[in-house]
């Protein structure tokens, strides 16, 4: 394995969702297509945590692309997350959410 195979990896799987990124900002999605986003992000971030921690790589540069990871994580799940809270609040104000 070479050093830049996690990166690489890391970059693919980011452009894994371009049609889920697409639908997000052009149309609401219904809330099982945003939980299903969601774990599908989720599963590809643990897989690449897991290849990371798996390979031959030096702790610190490890430490630094687990950390990377981490960072591209958040800002993936975010705009996902934000949906999923501005329907439940929509829910709530409708009343059909305790």
């Amino acid at each position: 394995m070479k050093l830049a195979d996690p990166i690489m990896r890391s970059a693919d799987a980011q452009n894994e969702e371009p049609e889920l990124q697409t639908e997000l900002s052009s149309f609401p999605l219904a809330p099982q297509a945003l939980i299903d986003a969601l774990i599908h992000i989720d599963l590809a971030y643990e897989r690449k945590c897991q290849e990371l921690n798996h390979s031959r790589l030096g702790a610190t540069h490890q430490y630094h692309l687990l950390e990377k990871l981490r960072v591209q994580h958040r800002e993936r799940r975010e705009p996902y997350v934000q949906q999923l809270m501005a329907l439940q609040d929509e829910l709530r104000t409708k009343g059909r959410l305790p």
